[in-house]
């Protein structure tokens, strides 16, 4: 019996620094369990949402027992053996980078605007539009650079669904802060759109500690509602227009034909969201210092009008930006049976 090998992802989550770093490793684990690898999520006090979500996908989660971050997390993460090993967070050390390097270990990096403090990994996967050459040129040993929409980690539900047939339903918004809202932004948005002739449906993140002041605002409204977490992706599928964090969820719903509007709820997502804009799949507003009402509210009426067009250009302009095979190409690329 021929042993399988092994693909590590070490990636955290929490309430604070919310789930989008576990969420993409797991999209490319789910490339590697097809491609007929084992794969462990090594992650230190993962919330019980994501440890669920990485069981439905298959993936293994090991619970490190080590201080997070520096050599000795690095140590712990290189005993689990793996052949292909994955690290997606801003908060690695230098040292954590240079235990993997002095070993001569290849590694994978997934960074968003070169937060990363690795020196010489094998691999850079930078998903974002505003990704450039130019920006990794610090690394040493050549690293492949895997960059822009083409790269997209989209998750295997995302990518089975852009095959489904979803009918888009006229006037419905789905609205998701990600998996924490850790602005609590979801019920003053809710609110603020709830005079408008739309149907409004909310997606609560699993490490969400507002839900239940949420769900009391949703269910006051006649025409809102809180969804389940397993029609997540069929919801946001047949809506017309989508309020999101702007994380990867942008490029989920690009994928899927659902034009956005992209809220910059932190620094490290300025880049993503006005390069999503610049490629005519959402609209791009920056919510960090406070929650402009009144433009989420305009915004909105003024892409639901159909006379004005611009709803319907920016949905043909998403699936022609994001398709369903950027987590295929990044395993095509990094080539872990070579």
């Amino acid at each position: 019996m021929v042993d399988r090998k092994v693909a590590v992802l070490r990636a955290d989550a929490s309430g604070l620094n919310g789930v989008g770093h576990v969420m993409r490793s797991l999209a490319l684990g789910e490339a590697l369990l097809d491609a007929a690898f084992d794969v462990v999520l090594a992650s230190v006090d993962l919330p019980a949402g994501m440890r669920e979500e990485a069981r439905k996908c298959g993936i293994t989660v090991v619970d490190l027992q080590c201080l997070p971050f520096g050599a000795a997390d690095a140590t712990a993460t290189l005993s689990l053996n793996g052949s292909v090993l994955v690290v997606d967070g801003y908060k690695f050390e230098r040292e954590f980078f240079s235990e993997l390097e002095n070993r001569a270990t290849s590694f994978i990096v997934i960074d968003d605007n070169v937060e990363t403090k690795a020196l010489a990994p094998s691999v850079v996967i930078n998903q974002n539009p505003h990704a450039t050459t130019e920006m990794y040129a610090q690394l040493s040993g050549n690293p492949k650079l895997l960059l822009g929409l083409q790269y997209a980690l989209l998750r295997r539900e995302v990518r089975e669904a852009t095959k489904q047939s979803i009918n888009t339903v006229a006037g419905k918004v789905f609205v998701a802060m990600g998996g924490s809202d850790f602005l609590n932004l979801t019920g003053p948005i809710v609110l603020a759109l709830k005079d408008l002739d739309i149907e409004l449906c909310v997606a609560v993140g699993p490490t969400n500690s507002q839900r239940k002041q949420i769900e009391d605002v949703v269910q006051s409204l006649p025409r809102a509602r809180v969804i389940h977490q397993a029609d997540y992706i069929t919801e946001l599928a047949s809506s017309s227009l989508a309020i999101l964090a702007a994380g990867s969820s942008l490029w989920e719903a690009a994928a899927l034909g659902v034009p956005s509007i992209g809220l910059i709820v932190a620094d490290n997502q300025i880049g993503a969201s006005v390069g999503a804009e610049h490629c005519g799949i959402s609209l791009s507003l920056d919510v960090r210092s406070g929650l402009h009402k009144e433009s989420i509210v305009s915004n909105v009426e003024s892409l639901l009008t159909t006379s004005n067009g611009a709803l319907a250009k920016m949905a043909t302009a998403t699936r022609s930006e994001v398709d369903e095979f950027g987590s295929m190409r990044a395993l095509q690329a990094i080539g872990p049976n070579s």
